[in-house]
Formats: structure tokens, sequence, C-alpha cells
């Protein structure tokens, strides 16, 4: 069922997602060159879409500003080193997979509210972004240079439009050649994580896929429906998804400790901050927690704090092998 998005709200720090009308393929399938340049010259025009349209450029871009965490770690995946960044700290501090920044990217304020000044002075001739962060001041954003503009909580799947959000980017930065063996790579480390579940005895097995954080002093946790891309994983890995709860504008349902009475007998997955783990701290006081099948018997396992659910082909591995690599320890 396709989802439409109701608001414009983050949940949190944590809530970090975040992150096309119309199906995914139809973002990304339609780039190309109005006249095909194999030489890496650069020279020729490039058509691709996004959720504005058909969008033109001069020529495959080298200056690249990203406002939405996803698309920076597409750009390191196509071998392009951003010219700026949102939040720099904040991706070093959560999105751990993948290659780091070079010292001369430059930091643009934030994903929610970026230095216009800051981007225009970069000169960028594209900036990539999201409609849940930048709809309010696109026109503003496309004044300065070309602006793609993406929306991932509009389709029916995340990871199918993570990947075709790569090809485009691939496409706009003369990197269709990076985009596809980076895809591969992918599939090849999904192939290999599902090997290590089959191996371990894990085949078949239920599992719930979630994150949480403190809010006002209160534990919320959020459990991934099959819509995101760890929900998308799962069976991928040979696993299946233990919830089948509704899902919010972002693919997720949030829950309170009651709610996980349905999925107890399956595994639990999760993420949360080192130091804000209220799955090890707060939880755990809540008698209700303790008496959950998951908990008694031991299947509830911490991933990586620095696993994104939400972010490129690096991020979607890291999930990958982390979910593997719990349930096989």
């Amino acid at each position: 069922m396709r989802r439409t998005l109701t608001a414009l709200v983050a949940a949190s720090a944590l809530a970090l997602t975040a992150s096309a009308c119309g199906s995914a393929a139809e973002q990304a399938g339609g780039g190309g060159s109005d006249k095909k340049d194999t030489s890496g010259s650069g020279k020729g025009s490039i058509t691709v879409k996004d959720i504005k349209g058909e969008q033109k450029l001069d020529g495959p871009a080298k200056k690249v500003v990203a406002l939405e965490w996803t698309y920076a770690e597409d750009l390191l995946a196509l071998g392009v080193q951003p010219t700026g960044v949102a939040d720099i700290k904040q991706y070093d501090q959560w999105v751990t997979a993948g290659p780091r920044f070079e010292k001369s990217t430059k930091d643009v304020g934030t994903r929610q509210a970026p230095s216009l000044e800051s981007i225009k002075a970069l000169k960028p001739d594209l900036i990539v972004t999201s409609k849940i962060r930048s709809e309010a001041n696109y026109k503003q954003l496309n004044e300065i240079a070309p602006t793609l503009m993406f929306d991932p909580y509009a389709t029916d799947s995340e990871f199918e439009e993570m990947r075709t959000t790569l090809k485009t980017l691939g496409t706009a930065t003369g990197k269709e050649d990076a985009a596809d063996k980076a895809l591969k790579e992918l599939d090849g480390k999904i192939a290999a994580a599902k090997k290590k579940v089959a191996d371990g005895g894990k085949d078949g097995e239920k599992v719930t896929v979630a994150r949480g954080y403190t809010t006002d002093g209160a534990a919320t946790v959020e459990i991934l429906t099959d819509s995101t891309i760890p929900g998308a994983l799962l069976p991928k890995l040979g696993l299946k998804n233990g919830w089948t709860g509704k899902s919010d504008a972002y693919g997720m349902s949030k829950v309170d400790v009651e709610g996980f009475k349905p999925v107890e007998k399956s595994s639990l997955a999760y993420v949360a901050a080192k130091n804000d783990d209220v799955f090890a701290k707060s939880l755990p006081k809540n008698a209700l927690w303790k008496n959950l099948d998951f908990v008694k018997k031991d299947r509830v396992h911490a991933l990586d704090p620095g696993t994104w659910f939400f972010g490129g082909p690096y991020s979607t591995a890291q999930a990958a092998d982390e979910i593997a690599a719990a349930l096989t320890k």
C-alpha cells in the first residue's frame, strides 16, 4: 500500500531520518544524456528525473552539495566527494559505514535549516536534497544551482528508491558505471549476509527491527515495517519480519512496551545511541518488558549504534551484515 507524507516533522535527534511522487522507477529510470559522452570529458547536457519532473544539467555535475545524509553517502559511493554537506559532525556519528568526507568538504548548516549563504558561497553546479527537508526553500535553492529533490517516503519500498536514486545521481554526475558497481557490490554483501544466516541455522526465523531513544524523559520505540530498508532486507536474508503493524508516514510504527507483545516470539534487533540505549537502561525497569519472551530467552540484539537504517548502499550493506551477525553470534 502506497503511503503519503502526512507531516514534515522528524521524531527526534535519533529520528535522523530522515529519509517521488510516482514510483521509484519513475524517479531514476529516465535519466540520460542528450548527447552520449563515453569519453569522460563531460560534454553534452544531461536530463534526469526527480519528484519535480525532468531536470536538465549542462553536463556532469562536479561540485555537488548534499543536504540529506542519504545523498551524501550516495555521492561517496559514486567516488564523488561532496563540495558541501549538512550536519557533517552528526553524519560522522550516525552514519559510520563507508568512506569519510575530505577536509575540503564544507559543512553548510543543519539538514532542517541549511545556510543558503554557505551553499551559495561554494558555487555548486548541483544541489541534492529531500522533500521532507527542503520543500519550503526549494525555489531559493534552485536559484543557487539546479536542485534535485527526492522523496523516499512516498514509495512502496525505500530500498528500491535508494537504488534508483543512486542511479539517478550516477547519471547526474557522469558516474553511471560507478553506480552499477556500487549496487553490484551491495547485492554481493547481502548475499554473503544471507549465507551467514543460513550457515548459522537461522534461515526462516522471525526478526523485529527497531530503534529507540528518549523523548521528554520517556523511552520512545519505533519498529521498522516492510516498506523500510531493514524491512526489505529481512526476506533477502532469508528471514521474516515479525512486525505486521501499520506504519506512519516514514515506514515505522511507534509502540510502547505492551506493543511488543505480538512479536515477543521473534528476535529483536535494535539500534540506539550509546548514551541513550533505552533497550538496555530504561526498558529493563519495566515489568512487562522483563516478561517478554525475547527478553527472557536472550533474543534481544543491539546492533552497532552507527548502523543507519535510512542511507545508501554502504549503510544498507552494514545493516544486512549487522542483522546477520547479531543472529548468529
